[in-house]
This record gives structure tokens, sequence and C-alpha cells, in this order.
């Protein structure tokens, strides 16, 4: 690459400028240290202060001219890969900066592969890109303090980047056009008159002159200031710096001289800048118009981004608002369905704890009575003689039938027994959702539960048949809840083998069940029931399936139409037709109004023929 350190514009700085505060006095404020704090992004090592000596306070601070670094003019700007610029002294200090020069581990770790394969391998300078020494080990980068790219350090250092040209163009004629530049050397302010291109100086008459008797070489042209404005633009080569820089190599993407064209770009394309700029400026233009409006479209999606963060927190905060009112209603449902569950059962206790008190109280009152009886008799009986004995066989008969002639004591029942349904949901009366959770006390009894069978005995082959069976406890009430384990089962035999059908149950969830299955050949078969594992009263129920009666006549509009006009053809339909038709027609008397089978009249295609007699003849 170019060395871009030798390139400058003739008048690469600025003169200073006094402040508004300081026009008034007599002496310069003298220059003070300023701390500036190093450290990478993510970086997980201390930072360190380096001192950079501030700059002449008397330039006004423009955004556009500030180092985003030292936050002072740009001095000698360099422009990063990132296109940001940074002065090339704080780049430096950046560079010497241990702790915030990262070195890349994966460029070290490589290095040393490639130092140990080349010991071992003997095909160095073959001209392979693999076979060249890897410069990896000394590959060292800094952040971007502007906007925290990572850049790779150059070989040769920071100076190697691409001064910013145009930048350091405007603030040197922002510094040529004030009014108030000051000589750089004299301590007092006075004007500067003139300024040296090699030392990027500015001396008033005095300075010039001592300036000319030090630095004698030609190298050191001292100008005019008001004559140098008319050279500002012109680029020279510092390798040559008779030469301007008018030659571009297309091969290097370099702005060159004459001279560098012969010694270091040899067997390179070239072209005047005045043709290269041609090409290259329209697509530069073309590459500046397509940001300007990747600029403008990511301004407009940011806006919209905005607004739709806006409205996800707006929804969010709805929905969240939303989930906390229901939650809340939730919990406070579920704590009232609790207490009210709690209160149930104390009250099923209470229920239950009086019936068995009463049936306690029965029994002690049974037991004290056949006491009385059984001593009373057990002295008459052994002791008493016979005019005795009859004379109070009616009050012990009376006494006998008020304790219930002593018959043998029941086993004590109750009506069901208390049970949790998880699975069962109760409603709740002021809101829209389902609670789980129900206390019965209700037992189904399959003794009691009924299952319809009258449409046992006629099924069809190929038409699906439901059965309702309703479930009733032990009192024979029928039970208002479902989650019981219901299975049934349908098998027919068939030259000896046992084969089932599938058969569906589907819970209502209101005591009732509906048991559903489609027969699949005709005769006789046998159809069991359980719930909870214990069978229904009544099973196995024998099953009668027939074959379907299958149509004879045609699915037919119409009499007149599918006979084509035969006044003798009939229909299994009510329809007539004047004319001495005898079967039916469009818009006649009796006519179903939509097609139909003309064997029955039915008005479903796929459908049993239910003929009572001989069809009719076409």
């Amino acid at each position: 690459m170019m060395d871009l350190d030798n390139f400058s514009y003739i008048f690469g700085s600025f003169a200073r400028r006094r402040s508004s505060q300081e026009r008034n006095g007599a002496k310069r404020r003298s220059i003070e240290p300023t701390i500036i704090q190093l450290t990478p992004p993510n970086s997980k090592k201390p930072m360190i202060s380096v001192t950079k000596t501030k700059n002449n306070p008397d330039i006004s601070e423009d955004t556009k001219y500030q180092c985003p670094m030292c936050k002072k003019r740009f001095e000698d700007p360099r422009v990063l890969p990132c296109l940001h610029t940074v002065c090339l002294k704080c780049l430096q200090q950046l560079e010497q900066a241990d702790l915030n020069v990262r070195y890349d581990e994966e460029s070290e770790e490589s290095r040393k592969t490639d130092e140990a394969g080349s010991s071992k391998n003997s095909s160095a300078g073959s001209g392979y890109l693999s076979d060249k020494p890897s410069d990896s080990s000394t590959a060292k980068g800094f952040y971007c303090p502007s906007c925290g790219t990572y850049v790779d350090i150059p070989k040769g250092g920071v100076s190697k980047l691409l001064p910013n040209y145009l930048l350091l163009r405007k603030i040197t004629v922002t510094s040529l056009n004030d009014n108030h530049n000051l000589c750089s050397i004299c301590t007092s302010d006075k004007s500067a008159l003139f300024r040296c291109t090699a030392c990027k100086l500015n001396l008033c008459d005095i300075c010039e002159d001592v300036h000319h008797r030090q630095k004698p070489s030609l190298d050191h042209e001292v100008l005019l200031i008001d004559g140098a404005k008319s050279t500002i633009k012109r680029l020279v080569c510092q390798t040559h710096p008779e030469n301007e820089l008018n030659v571009f190599c297309s091969s290097c993407y370099e702005v060159i001289c004459g001279g560098c064209a012969v010694d270091k770009h040899i067997d390179h394309v070239f072209e005047p800048v005045s043709r290269a700029i041609k090409t290259h400026f329209a697509k530069l233009r073309l590459l500046s118009e397509r940001a300007r409006n990747l600029v403008e479209e990511s301004a407009l999606a940011a806006g919209k981004l905005d607004s739709v963060s806006k409205q996800i927190e707006t929804r969010c905060n709805e929905v969240q608002d939303d989930v906390e009112k229901f939650i809340g209603e939730y919990v406070r449902s579920v704590e009232d369905h609790k207490l009210e569950l709690l209160e149930q059962i104390k009250q099923v206790r209470r229920d239950k704890l009086e019936c068995v008190h009463r049936e306690r109280a029965a029994l002690r009152n049974k037991l004290r009575g056949a006491r009385d009886v059984s001593g009373f008799l057990s002295d008459l009986l052994s002791d008493g003689t016979d005019a005795e004995i009859l004379s109070f066989v009616h009050p012990v008969l009376n006494r006998a039938e008020m304790c219930g002639d002593f018959e043998a004591v029941a086993e004590v029942k109750l009506s069901g027994s208390l049970q949790f349904l998880k699975e069962e949901t109760v409603k709740c009366p002021n809101n829209f959702f389902s609670i789980y959770g129900v206390l019965t006390t209700q037992n189904v009894s399959p003794d009691n539960s009924v299952l319809d069978t009258a449409v046992l005995q006629n099924l069809r082959v190929g038409k699906k048949v439901e059965i309702l069976l309703e479930t009733r406890d032990n009192d024979g009430l029928p039970i208002e809840r479902g989650g019981d384990e219901v299975i049934a089962d349908i098998r027919h035999r068939d030259a000896g083998v046992s084969k089932s059908l599938l058969v569906n149950v589907k819970d209502k969830k209101n005591g009732n069940y509906i048991i559903s299955f489609t027969p699949d050949v005709p005769g006789k078969l046998i159809l069991n029931v359980n719930i909870n594992k214990k069978p229904v009263k009544g099973s196995p129920f024998p099953v009668i399936v027939r074959t379907i009666k299958q149509h004879v006549g045609i699915f037919h509009c119409c009499t007149f139409c599918s006979s084509r006009g035969n006044k003798d053809a009939v229909c299994g339909c009510s329809g007539t037709m004047p004319g001495g038709y005898k079967g039916c027609g469009h818009g006649h008397e009796g006519h179903p109004g939509r097609r139909h089978w003309s064997c029955c009249g039915i008005i479903l295609q796929y459908s049993e023929c239910t003929r009572t007699k001989q069809p009719p003849n076409f």
C-alpha cells in the first residue's frame, strides 16, 4: 500500500483563534494537560489514563470538527475502516496502550500452527498463499470510539490509515478565513501573515524571518496566508514534493504521482485522476443515494418501530391488566368455591352424624325394651303359675309390639357416601368460567341403572345406533353428574370365533351415557355394559341385526321424466298428475319437491326402503 503518511495538504494545519474572553488579555493562558480515559468496549481490563496536551483554547469547538476521543479540533485526522475520523495522536495513544489493544487469539494460534507446519514441510516459496509467512502474530486492534467497531491496525501502524483530506481542507479553509489568525510561535497575541508548508505553522513577520534563517531548506516553503488560499486544493506527494497527485492506480485504488508510478507501481494499471473520477464518482454518487435512501427508510422504519413498540407496550399492559383481573377473580372464585365445599362437608358431616345418633338412640331404646321384657319373662316363666303367666300375655305382647317384635337388628344403611369428584366442573354464578371439584353423596348403583333396550331388537347392518344409559343411585334416584367408568362391549359369533365391534361411550356429564356402535354383519349379538367394573342389571343384552332392505326403484325427480311420459308409470310417493297419468310430476299435487325413490317415496338417497307392498311397474 502507498505510504499515505507522506500525503498532506500544503496547508494541512490551522491557525489559532482567540476566544472572546482572551481577546482583551495581554498574554495567553498556559496550555493545560487533559486526562483521557482509554478502554475498549466490553473489556474486563482496567482503564488507563493517557495525558494529552490540550489544544489552543482560542479555537472555537465545532462538533463536526471535533475528535470523538479527545473532544478537540482534529489534528491530522485519519479515517477508520468504519468511516469514522479520529486524530492521529489519539490513534497512536490507542496503539501504544497495551490495555486498550486487543490481540486476536485465533490469529496467534494460527501463527503457532503455521510455524510448526513450516518446520516440517519443505514447500516454502512455492508461491501459494498458504506457503507465505503469516503476520497474524502481530495483528492488533482497537475499538472505534464512535461506533465501537473493532479495527485492525494496519502494517506500519495507525499512521498508514488514510487521512481525511476533505475534513482537513475544511478545517484549513476555516482557519485561513479567520480574521484573528495568531502567530503559532509568539507568546503574545500577534497576527500571523505567513504559513510554513512543512511545519504547518502560522508566522508573524518577525517569526517568518527567523524561521527562514533557521530552516533554509527548499522543503520549508513559506507563503503568505492570502496567497495560500488559492493552493488549498492542491495535493502533492511528499515522496516527490515537486509532483502533484494526479494519477490513479486502478490496481491499488490509490492516488499517486508520476514518480510513484515509476518507482512503486510498476506493471499496474493507471489512468489520470480526471478520467478515473468520471467512473468512480458515478459509483460513489449512486452509493451515496442508496445510503441516503437507506437512512430515510431507516428513519421511517425506526418511527414505525417506535409506534409498534408503543402498541406492544399498550397491548401488553392491557393484557396484563386483563390477566391480573381474571386471575384475581378466578382466585377469589376458587377460594369461595373452597369455602362452599368445606361448608358442604360440614353439613354432610352433621347430617350423617345426626342419622347415626338417631339410629343409636333407636337401638338403645330397643335394647332397653328387650332387656326389660327378657328379665320380666325370665322370672315369670320360671316361677309363675299358668294363671299368672296367662294374665301377663296381653301386657307382654303390647310391650313386644312397641319394641318391634324384637326382630333382628338390620344393618345400618346411609343414603350414599361422600365423594369428591375432581374432574367434574361447576359453573360460577357471577363469572363465565368453570371451576373443577364437586361434592356428591350419590353412589352409582349398576343394579338400579337403566339401559334403553327398545332399539336393540331391530338394528340394521351399516346403520349407526345410539343407546341411552341412565345411571341411578342406591335409592333409585337419577345421578346428576358423570365421571363414572362405563365400559360397553358387543360381540357376535361366526363359525365359533368370537368377534367384537368398536363401541364408543360418551359421558354427557349429567348422569347419562351414550353407547354407540355400527353393526357390520347381520345376526344375533350380545351387548355387555359395566359401570365401575360391575355389570348393569340385565347385562348381557341380546341384540338382533338385520340387513337393510334395498331400494328396487330409481332415485328420480318425477315419474313423468324418468318414464319419458309413460302414463301407466307409477311412483311410491303420493303425487298425482292430470291427463290420465298415474305417476307424479313436477309442481303437481303430492310431489315431494325434490328427488326421491320411486319404490317408496323416501327423499334420502342412501337409506332403507320402507315399501310395504310390491314395487310399482314402469
